[in-house]
């Protein structure tokens, strides 16, 4: 279907003119749509925007040069190491690992499409990490990997990585970083990770400012024990001001709770705040869609939809998981 249909479809849905001129105002005024060109552009900017800015400081820092020495800085064996010594996981598919290896000048083999990370998987990237910096040196090394790479495509909330439930942190980075730290059952994690003196680096291709300084809060309690030093980064952050204001919700009000339906209301999506759930995910209240889906921290209206009850949705969701959160 091509959006001009599923447009006019949309419009259909809404009993009055009132409810339609409100919905049309909701798309001609708020919506913002970050189109297939302009992800694949996040995604290209982020090694030389993002990456190789956070290691030429952190190499300067290491080794004690001026960091805005930044030629004698990347032209040395130091900095080709420590980037070498760099591990880039995918966090959802979303993060499109095969673009930005392809925008990147980082090894095929030190970027895996998954924050969880088996035995075996472990082993191997041990060997490629000592066979690479072997070169480098021209002696036999036994290095580990320094600085993690997250990687995920958008977050309003943060919530889907790092949160509290019943008293205790969950999420997929709580889900890594209970591999770095727990003793035992991933103790091969160790072999491979330098745990000591761990860098992570969250990097979304975009991510609201709340969803980032959440994130870096969160993850920060989690490893407040440890040695680990966190930062979160966006290629491009969103102002919390592009969520619609009280003035702009109130004349959507009635648009939005007479099309909700309850049926969102699933155990994960109540895991945010939901006294307004025809608001979005934790009362997300933004009309943004990503070309490849829609997120539920979006008004609900734009993006439920169940043809056969009717309810037609404008940029229908595709859910990753099971009441996957954002």
């Amino acid at each position: 279907m091509r959006f001009m249909e599923s447009l006019v479809l949309w419009l259909r849905m809404f009993q009055s003119p009132e409810e339609k001129d409100a919905a049309y105002d909701l798309f001609k005024k708020h919506l913002i749509f970050i189109s297939a060109k302009e992800f694949e552009h996040l995604i290209q900017m982020t090694y030389m925007d993002i990456i190789r800015p956070y290691l030429i400081r952190y190499v300067a820092k290491k080794h004690e040069i001026n960091e805005f020495d930044i030629k004698k800085i990347v032209n040395n064996n130091k900095f080709r190491i420590v980037q070498r010594k760099c591990l880039f996981l995918g966090l959802s598919d979303g993060a499109k690992l095969d673009l930005f290896r392809r925008f990147s000048p980082l090894k095929h083999e030190q970027i895996y499409p998954t924050y969880l990370i088996t035995k075996a998987k472990a082993c191997e990237l041990g060997d490629e990490l000592n066979h690479d910096t072997q070169n480098f040196t021209k002696k036999p090394t036994n290095e580990k990997y320094e600085v993690i790479f997250l990687i995920d495509d958008f977050s309003a909330s943060g919530t889907s990585y790092i949160r509290k439930e019943d008293g205790e942190f969950a999420g997929k980075i709580t889900k890594f970083l209970k591999q770095v730290i727990s003793d035992g059952e991933y103790d091969f994690i160790k072999n491979v990770i330098d745990t000591e003196n761990l860098r992570i680096c969250v990097v979304l291709y975009v991510a609201t400012t709340s969803a980032i300084q959440r994130i870096k809060y969160r993850i920060s309690k989690y490893v407040k024990d440890t040695s680990i030093k966190v930062e979160v980064y966006a290629v491009q952050e969103l102002d919390d001001s592009v969520r619609l204001n009280s003035e702009s919700l109130e004349k959507l009000e009635s648009v939005l709770k007479n099309n909700f339906h309850s049926h969102i209301l699933t155990p994960d999506y109540k895991k945010g705040k939901h006294d307004k759930p025809y608001h979005g995910f934790d009362n997300g209240c933004l009309a943004l869609v990503l070309n490849h889906n829609c997120p539920n921290n979006s008004l609900p209206v734009l993006w439920d939809g169940v043809e056969k009850e009717g309810i037609h949705a404008l940029f229908p969701r595709v859910q990753r998981y099971t009441g996957d959160l954002i």
